[in-house]
């Protein structure tokens, strides 16, 4: 197992995970990048968009999505 106690006694990992804000930002990163890779690679993605589950085609997953998209 992974300790991630710091040398202080406070968890680096527990405050992010407490940190909504923080932990929103790096799930949106996360997707982003994931994206990316995919219309790089030339892969479809599977999102809900609509209330209906959508596959994008790689030419369709834009090339960066705003805050508003992926909220």
């Amino acid at each position: 197992m992974i300790k991630s106690e710091a040398q202080d006694g406070t968890d680096p990992l527990q405050e992010l995970w407490d940190d909504d804000t923080q932990m929103d930002f790096l799930a949106r990163e996360a997707v982003q990048e994931a994206l990316e890779t995919h219309k790089r690679n030339g892969q479809s993605v599977v999102v809900w968009q609509d209330g209906k589950i959508v596959t994008l085609l790689p030419s369709e997953i834009p090339a960066r999505v705003s805050k508003t998209e992926v909220s």
